[in-house]
């Protein structure tokens, strides 16, 4: 039965697309079936095949194999600080990391390989393959397919670089599927660190993917293309060496990591110290005035996205917990989703713990919107009102299509 109320979650996320729309006559049924389609034949090439389960699993292990890597430099510069085995004898099963040691290493190896791709523009290239496909296959625009792309790869405002000499004369529509695809895609180096806290590789490889065509589809819904694109019929990606030599971008990846990694700390302890202080005054405010002690803010969160939990296809019991990470993720971040996520699978299904990590695989949550604008918005200052117009419609987008990801890998479950 769960599983085919997936079909409710698909006709419910895109009638909420459809209900948002400003132009609903001028909806492309093309890019939308196509967009679907390219979706649905992902999950079930990853979900279903053979072929698909062991490609997945073997990049995934290959990716982990990868990361592993980090932890090499990272001993050499903290010792036994990331040592499991030392830390388990110190404090004990469950301590094998500490998230600081964990996390810093990873983020700035990660930016260091991403730097050298880049340096030798072999990303690039891969961007340009993959979005003229999507182009001719869903017949958008170059720059929002060359955008929509990009966002699998790197990050929010980066994927934006990609396509900054079309930012100023790009549509409303254009715009609003960069900044979805931006919503619900997952940087590389932000995957590859959920995948070394133990995050299921396969899940959030399959999901990133996935977000593109689906980032295209919700917001070709919401916002269709009622004017003439510039870049209608090309995809050009320019191919610039930003650095003097390898060692020199080998050099900024480093600084690089090291700044994004700082922030990820900071943010983390500011969001969950915040975390804690409405939970307190929600806790505060259902015993005394309420007569209950079971009042936080996971507790509402939960409550609100509970349907679109029990939409997807999450068991029964399960649809609270899904639906408090899924709120979590929209008003802090996915990180500390993510990281809840991780504290709670071993009490949750197998199918929840799949549909979950598609759910929160993007960058929707309300922060965003101010990177985004704040970020393209350096790129193209005079779209600056017009990013801002539509940051939230954006943010809504950029969910929708996460959770069609979620549901469609819901229904092969």
């Amino acid at each position: 039965m769960d599983r085919f109320t997936g079909l409710i979650g698909i006709v419910l996320i895109l009638g909420i697309a459809y209900a948002l729309s400003d132009n609903r006559k001028a909806i492309n049924y093309r890019t939308v079936g196509v967009g679907l389609a390219l979706q649905f034949g992902l999950a079930l090439f990853v979900l279903k095949t053979d072929i698909g389960q062991l490609l997945f699993q073997k990049l995934g292990y290959y990716v982990d194999r990868l990361l592993q890597k980090a932890s090499i430099g990272a001993e050499f510069v903290f010792s036994s600080l990331v040592k499991t085995d030392v830390l388990v004898k110190v404090f004990g099963p469950g301590n094998d990391f500490i998230f600081f040691f964990k996390i810093i290493p990873t983020i700035i190896f990660v930016a260091v390989l991403v730097n050298i791709f880049y340096h030798l523009g072999i990303m690039q290239r891969i961007v340009a393959v993959m979005a003229r496909a999507m182009k001719w296959l869903m017949g958008v625009s170059g720059a929002e397919a060359l955008s929509n792309v990009a966002s699998t790869f790197v990050g929010q405002v980066e994927a934006q670089i990609m396509i900054k000499p079309y930012l100023n004369g790009m549509t409303n529509s254009e715009l609003l599927a960069s900044m979805t695809g931006s919503f619900a895609c997952i940087a590389g180096g932000v995957l590859a660190v959920y995948i070394s806290l133990g995050v299921p590789a396969p899940y959030l490889l399959a999901a990133s993917i996935m977000a593109a065509p689906g980032a295209l589809v919700i917001s070709k819904i919401v916002m269709p293309e009622t004017q003439i694109s510039e870049t209608r019929g090309t995809v050009k990606v320019e191919i610039k060496k930003i650095y003097a030599n390898l060692l020199d971008a080998i050099a900024a990846g480093a600084s690089e990591g090291l700044k994004v990694g700082f922030n990820v700390v900071a943010m983390l302890i500011g969001f969950i110290a915040l975390i804690a202080l409405i939970d307190s005054l929600f806790f505060r405010f259902g015993f005394y005035i309420l007569g209950i002690d079971y009042l936080s803010l996971n507790f509402l969160l939960g409550k609100f996205f509970s349907v679109f939990a029990w939409a997807m296809g999450v068991p029964a019991k399960d649809i609270q917990a899904a639906g408090s990470l899924m709120g979590t993720k929209m008003v802090v971040n996915e990180f500390v989703a993510y990281l809840e996520l991780i504290k709670l699978k071993p009490s949750l299904e197998p199918k929840t713990i799949a549909i979950v990590s598609f759910a929160l695989c993007g960058f929707a949550n309300f922060s965003s919107i101010a990177i985004q604008v704040g970020g393209i918005g350096e790129l193209a200052p005079k779209r600056r009102s017009d990013l801002a117009k539509l940051g939230f419609k954006a943010l809504i987008c950029g969910t929708l299509a996460s959770y069609m990801s979620a549901t469609l890998a819901g229904l092969l479950l």
